[in-house]
């Protein structure tokens, strides 16, 4: 199959969905990875362009690990809004991977740009096969499946479906430790988070991977919502 994680910012995807995408690459399939946004206000000290190009080159860097590709919509972070233009870009972005499964953020998070790109994605799913919504890449010939994985903390999340990553945390640190520019920005714009505690942002991760391991009976899970039109569309897991 082919497999398309869609964030808003360049580092969502492999926190939230990290070990899953590497299963999927290790069974054999297609892994894409993409961000709606380019991340250009994520430092504190450097120009919105040269961040943005930091942060691209951390996602494809990220993405190699497992051997995904990764594509940027490259709207602007935190100002990312739904126009006809970014709809047609996210449907062809869809049709360009041939996506069969798509993973995006909870619609409802802590960030509007999590919160648009989760409704964008979910609205323009149903859209993909429809030949007289024209984009550069044809349409493809099914709806692809949608799940929804967890928002920041995983506050009032209730997943439908788990995903055993055990065997993957280290890759999903891996690829997670691609993004050093962020670390540094989460400390210097979220004080009343982070604290003066010397840790990694990243090591929230564990915790939740820990915790949902504990719900679904392993050492480490990463958690999702089936969407709607989903359920209708298939009776067999096709999560690995």
């Amino acid at each position: 199959m082919n497999i398309l994680a869609i964030g808003a910012h360049p580092d969502d995807v492999e926190g939230f969905c990290g070990g899953t995408l590497a299963k999927y690459a290790a069974q054999g399939h297609k892994v894409f990875t993409a961000s709606t946004t380019n991340g250009n206000i994520g430092s504190a000290t450097l120009p919105k362009d040269v961040i943005a190009r930091i942060r691209k080159e951390e996602s494809r860097q990220a993405a190699a690990v497992i051997g995904a590709e990764y594509i940027c919509l490259d709207y602007d972070d935190e100002l990312f809004f739904e126009t006809r233009e970014a709809r047609i870009a996210l449907i062809d972005l869809v049709r360009y991977c041939k996506a069969d499964v798509i993973f995006t953020h909870n619609p409802r998070d802590y960030n509007p740009d999590h919160e648009l790109t989760s409704k964008m994605v979910n609205d323009i799913a149903v859209m993909i096969p429809i030949a007289k919504i024209e984009t550069r890449n044809p349409p493809c010939d099914k709806i692809p499946l949608l799940f929804y994985f967890e928002p920041a903390h995983a506050i009032g999340f209730v997943p439908t479906d788990y995903v055993d990553i055990t065997e993957y945390m280290d890759i999903k640190h891996e690829m997670n430790s691609k993004h050093v520019s962020q670390i540094q920005w989460i400390k210097d714009n979220y004080k009343d988070q982070v604290g003066d505690r010397d840790r990694n942002v990243f090591d929230d991760i564990d915790v939740i991977a820990r915790f949902r391991g504990l719900q679904c009976g392993c050492d480490y899970a990463e958690a999702f919502v089936t969407a709607q039109h989903a359920y209708r569309m298939t009776a067999k897991r096709i999560l690995p």
